[in-house]
């Protein structure tokens, strides 16, 4: 719906602009370096449109947004520092989130894979016998198999209460982790159980070794896509958020 709103309200803005000059056309300077008025608006219809185009006509696309926004929002309330980090814009917010992104397509490839693949396109190969479908290169299969690894054995040593799935409360363990960085360890893997941490932290360090390259490869591979990317669920986290403000 934000997405939408913005593609909306930046062509309602070239129109608001048009009429306003309908009457003076004769005083509208033709070189649009000297209007910077309605360069700023061709520039914002233009961004709002493009966004539009890539996000919005692809279902699957937009779905794994949607809930990549979602698993941000949520731990913010596991860590109340990426708050912060999101309505400040904080520089460390554009290391986080490729973290968060990574992990959620580890933990479920069918819902991210489309997202991942529009970002690290030479990952994915192409299979013969059927040109929509798409094979996991060796590097980011093996980078599932730690990630599951590391999930099952966090799992195992969790002491939580019944009313908590164990899966859970592992998958919350890891946002904590790629949020609030090496600094947190102690209270991060203070929910495990004493015989079953070390094992466990040493599982789990061994994954967010592995993720760090992949968090840059996703940076630095085609930095204008991941850039548009980053731009997109920053939009949808704060005007959400202010929106959210706004009607209480």
């Amino acid at each position: 719906r934000i997405l939408a709103t913005d593609v909306v309200e930046s062509y309602e803005a070239m129109r608001v602009y048009l009429r306003e000059v309908e009457s003076c056309l004769e005083r509208v300077d033709p070189h649009l370096c000297n209007n910077s008025g309605l360069v700023a608006r061709l520039v914002d219809w233009e961004e709002s449109w493009e966004m539009g185009t890539r996000y919005m006509q692809n279902e699957a696309l937009l779905a794994a947004v949607c809930g990549l926004v979602a698993e941000v929002r949520a731990a913010q309330h596991l860590a109340p520092s990426l708050a912060v980090m999101c309505e400040e814009c904080d520089v460390e917010l554009f290391l986080v989130l490729p973290r968060i992104m990574l992990l959620c397509f580890l933990a479920m490839p069918q819902q991210y894979e489309e997202l991942l693949r529009s970002l690290l396109p030479h990952r994915f190969i192409q299979k013969k016998d059927d040109l929509t479908a798409f094979e996991w290169d060796t590097k980011l299969t093996n980078f599932v198999g730690v990630f599951r690894r590391a999930q099952q054995v966090a799992a195992s040593m969790e002491q939580g209460s019944r009313e908590v799935s164990t899966a859970r409360m592992a998958w919350e363990l890891l946002l904590q982790r790629v949020v609030l960085g090496p600094g947190a360890r102690d209270s991060i893997y203070s929910c495990l159980t004493p015989e079953g941490r070390e094992e466990a932290e040493a599982v789990v360090e061994c994954l967010i070794h592995e993720l760090e390259p992949w968090s840059m490869e996703v940076q630095r591979h085609c930095p204008e896509d991941w850039n548009q990317c980053s731009a997109v669920l920053v939009q949808c986290l704060t005007r959400g958020a202010r929106e959210q403000r706004d009607d209480i």
